[in-house]
């Protein structure tokens, strides 16, 4: 078993030189890593929305609901979402030019609003290039999550073992520049490849306390993602999400003597608030959030003439791919789109999210008037 990586150091420019300054009227700022961003959820019972916000009006509805609702926030882009989603010519590139419309847009509305909720920039689900963590650092990210559950055999204790090897040399890297990471143990899957599936073998397969742990004391995280019968994708009926999981680990790693860490839920499209309080009340701090905000772009594209006809012309060249859904060609055609469709569409998507997020900061995530609990981070 490899040596476990040291605790991360703290996030300052002196540490990382690639930090984003945000430069507001209030004083200039910066972005925070996990380790800061989820401490006072843990102390405080509430949790993060993780907004996979890739598209203009996804980033403006989620920033916009923080600002209003004076709640912490997550911004995070997937790495499947950074090649499909973002123009540019690579990683840093294509990251770089995200992370400029995001800054632009906080400074603004702090401006408007004259505060400052605490915001994080996270890289999801990096499974294939690790080059993408490094990268995303020099763009000035502070979060990068490493997915490297699946592994090529079926005993999961030595799927753990492999998983921590692989995650080992890139937080040994960059945990020295106060770069946060969550780890995952079990595969999440679709909402519909789970939605065959029986509770029972649902149970078989959610994230066992022991190898929890074990990924854990191997990696040395800032938040753990396990999977507990929630799926990525839009969650249809009533899901077998086993919610007493996640205490079972959070207790499971206290008893063990090893740093217990918050748990990052996936696959939140389709959860009743009900179901987010619970996880909540487990230990759940950080929440993934991302096909909803498709479901209602897509939804309201439907409704003009070019759009719809751009969507079926995007689902074909998806399938061509490989690929189930069109907005895997969202960055050949968001010219066209913008071009060709009225721009009202837009406009009521964005508020669509905006509203479905703001009541998800105050009824799922408890999240609302949450960053009274932050001190900026003031340079």
């Amino acid at each position: 078993m490899p040596v476990k990586p040291k605790d991360i150091a703290p996030l300052s420019f002196e540490a990382n030189p690639h930090i984003r300054k945000l430069d507001t009227c209030l004083g200039s700022t910066r972005f925070l890593n996990l380790k800061e961003m989820l401490e006072p959820a843990d102390k405080y019972n509430f949790g993060v929305l993780a907004a996979n916000a890739v598209v203009q009006e996804m980033l403006y509805a989620v920033l916009d609901a923080a600002f209003e609702c004076n709640s912490p926030l997550i911004i995070e882009s997937a790495e499947s979402q950074v090649g499909y989603a973002f123009s540019g010519s690579d990683y840093k590139d294509k990251l770089t030019r995200f992370m400029d419309l995001v800054v632009d847009e906080v400074e603004k509305r702090v401006k408007q609003y004259k505060r400052i909720p605490p915001f994080c920039m996270h890289i999801d689900h990096l499974q294939k290039d690790p080059k993408l963590a490094y990268a995303a650092v020099e763009a000035g990210y502070t979060s990068v999550e490493l997915d490297f559950s699946k592994q090529p055999t079926s005993d999961t204790t030595e799927a753990v073992r492999m998983n921590i090897e692989k995650c080992m040399p890139i937080i040994e890297d960059l945990h020295p520049l106060g770069i946060s990471f969550e780890v995952e143990e079990g595969e999440i899957g679709s909402a519909k490849a789970r939605a065959a599936q029986t509770r029972v073998q649902i149970m078989a397969e959610i994230t066992k306390v022991e190898d929890a742990v074990l990924l854990v004391d191997g990696t040395n995280p800032e938040a753990l993602a396990p999977f507990i019968g929630s799926a990525h994708g839009e969650i249809v009926g009533e899901p077998s999400i086993f919610y007493s999981r996640i205490g079972e680990i959070r207790e499971g790693l206290r008893c063990k003597g090893i740093k217990d860490v918050p748990i990052a839920l996936h696959g939140g499209t389709g959860q009743t608030n009900e179901g987010f309080n619970e996880a909540v009340k487990q230990g759940a701090r950080k929440f993934n959030y991302a096909s909803r905000f498709w479901t209602i772009l897509f939804n309201n594209l439907r409704e003009d003439d070019a759009g719809a006809a751009i969507l079926k012309e995007m689902a074909i060249e998806a399938k061509k791919i490989g690929k189930k859904s069109g907005r895997y060609m969202w960055v050949r055609f968001n010219d066209k789109l913008r071009d060709e469709v009225n721009s009202q569409i837009f406009r009521n998507a964005q508020r669509e999210m905006h509203e479905h997020v703001c009541e998800l900061m105050e009824k799922a995530f408890w999240s609302k008037g949450m960053a009274q609990h932050y001190k900026p981070k003031f340079i």
